[in-house]
């Protein structure tokens, strides 16, 4: 019979650093507003929301897209949203920078016409419906 578990001290076997991280927050970027029609700059909010995650956790990854639907009032949307996501390496500082995460991710929810903004933490997936006025000046 084969052995289903076998010990391993993983981060020395393979030179690992001993502190994983343990969540991730992804932010889904749409390429399509809330009636089915392309933003036609999903790229710049890529590169923003990894620039944005990659200096608060060290780094972000962008999936390629991905094909996915929602309904709005009548139809099935196909869009081809990108997943960027960040494995968080210091909770203070992800904590910290909640501010400029929801800046970010309601400017984008406004600038793009959505109907909500998708972003996953802790193996949930939350909405956000009603997006924050912009502040004066920006």
């Amino acid at each position: 019979m084969p052995t289903l578990e076998v010990a391993l001290d993983l981060p020395t076997e393979l030179g690992a650093d001993e502190t994983p991280s343990y969540q991730c927050f992804s932010i889904y970027i749409p390429n399509k507003d809330s009636k089915g029609i392309e933003i036609g700059n999903q790229r710049a909010w890529v590169l923003e929301a990894a620039t944005l995650l990659s200096k608060i956790n060290g780094g972000a990854t962008a999936m390629p897209p991905v094909e996915g639907g929602w309904v709005n009032d009548k139809e099935v949307i196909w869009e081809h949203p990108v997943v960027v996501y960040s494995w968080i390496k210091d909770g203070l500082s992800f904590k910290k920078a909640l501010p400029s995460i929801r800046e970010f991710l309601h400017r984008m929810g406004r600038e793009t016409k959505q109907g909500e903004i998708a972003f996953e933490f802790g193996e949930r997936f939350y909405r956000i419906t009603k997006f924050d006025k912009p502040q004066k000046g920006k």
